[in-house]
């Protein structure tokens, strides 16, 4: 039997692989292959993604799904989830560049304060402490012009679709390449069967959970109706099919520890009862790395941009994400926003006992359920583009061996945000 050398060490013999194929992880030739000859079924976060990258990253995913030609496609359900979230990703963009603003005057005005502080305090020459803020502003005035530029250099991003330069491209990759909704009758029928498999936990969508149909229009059964949407068409046209997802939740993904090994194998088995074919996960920044495999050349600073746009490690929670996560909280009159809080200022816990005094509730509740509400909101925050996928959600609860919850958690970039600066305000 041969045995060949692959990325994830030593590759399985077909002897061994036979009737195992769903736990074999995905190597480099796969993704070729998925690339080459697969449906690449586009999730809405890859399209609102495009919000999210630089004209030289943009262009080449561009490049690289025409060259894939009418396999490029989009089911009706995410073509939908789009146009739902495609404000919010505007948003988001407008207010990462609000945020860099703001804090670039912030750290102006203290360095300038400081400044006038040192001088007053050494008897420092008048020309001197000039001297010293000139070159502060300069400095300041330098980093905010790059801004500028950056940000007209990305295009027109506009809610006016007639305006928006993203909407441009994409309708110039995408004509005609996305697929038919389903009838009133199978959509009621796939909610059903999502819900089942929600609470089933079976893959895909389980990890929305949370959501109900009141906050986003199909709940927690749009990652399902992506899925048979996907099978469908797959079928169709009698292809391998390649889910091409920038959602890194782990009701997609077979991961283990940090590593993308493929789909989860229950979508394996579940497609190859339907289909012949393969089934591939890719991730956006697969489509940069391998783009070889479709004879697209592209530049190293392009696929640094996908890459450094798709990386989630060590990214989070903003100060906007948090505030418009307490703007929900508070709408909905929810105690969780004071919880958060009192736990930032605690350094990123808060007792069992504090939930009680400030929610009112009384010793003998388990606090069941408790953490739903910023759950919900956390996985909505995600979809609309607002927080970054695969982010912690705002509150988990900890257990001590049992059924009673002891303590809540919030993410550690949150507490940071969250804490209070040196005059003892709360910075959000």
């Amino acid at each position: 039997m041969t045995v060949v050398h692959c990325k994830w060490g030593m590759r399985v013999g077909t002897a061994l692989r036979s009737g195992f194929g769903a736990n074999v992880p995905q190597t480099d030739s796969d993704v070729d292959e998925a690339l080459t000859g697969g449906l690449l079924s586009l999730d809405a976060n890859v399209l609102l993604n495009f919000y999210r990258y630089s004209p030289k990253a943009r262009q080449a995913l561009v490049e690289v799904l025409k060259a894939a030609g009418d396999r490029a496609w989009v089911s009706h359900q995410a073509a939908r989830e789009f146009w739902r979230n495609r404000c919010f990703a505007i948003d988001s963009m407008n207010q990462a560049t609000d945020e860099v603003g703001k804090a670039i005057e912030k750290t102006r005005a203290a360095a300038v304060s400081a400044i006038d502080a040192w001088a007053k305090q050494t008897a420092v020459p008048e020309d001197t402490k000039q001297l010293v803020t000139a070159a502060l502003e300069a400095g300041y005035g330098q980093a905010r012009n790059l801004i500028d530029t950056e940000v007209q250099g990305a295009g027109t991003i506009s809610y006016d679709g007639s305006r928006d330069t993203v909407l441009d491209l994409l309708n110039d990759l995408l004509p005609a390449h996305v697929g038919p909704p389903l009838t009133e009758d199978e959509h009621k029928s796939a909610l059903a069967e999502g819900e089942r498999r929600v609470q089933a936990k079976i893959p895909p969508g389980y990890k929305d959970a949370e959501k109900t149909p009141g906050d986003a229009a199909d709940g927690a059964s749009g990652d399902y109706l992506v899925w048979i949407q996907s099978i469908a068409e797959a079928n169709r046209r009698d292809l391998p099919l390649v889910i091409v997802t920038g959602d890194e939740k782990e009701d997609w993904w077979w991961k283990h520890r940090n590593h993308f090994m493929g789909p989860r194998q229950e979508l394996v088995h579940e497609f190859a009862a339907d289909s012949e074919r393969r089934l591939f996960m890719l991730r956006p920044v697969q489509l940069i790395e391998h783009a070889a495999a479709l004879q697209v050349a592209v530049s190293p600073e392009a696929a640094a941009d996908v890459a450094r746009a798709s990386t989630t490690d060590n990214e989070g929670w903003t100060r906007s994400a948090i505030l418009e996560l307490f703007k929900r909280l508070d709408a909905e009159g929810s105690p969780h926003t004071e919880i958060i809080r009192m736990a930032a200022a605690q350094g990123g816990t808060v007792s069992r006992d504090q939930v009680y005094e400030v929610a009112g509730s009384g010793e003998d509740r388990l606090l069941r359920g408790f953490t739903r509400p910023t759950t919900r909101i956390t996985r909505l925050l995600e979809e609309e583009g607002r927080l970054m996928a695969g982010a912690e959600v705002a509150l988990t609860a900890n257990y001590d061996g049992g059924a009673t919850a002891v303590s809540f958690t919030i993410p550690p970039e949150m507490a940071e945000i969250l804490n209070p600066d040196a005059e003892g305000r709360a910075s959000v």
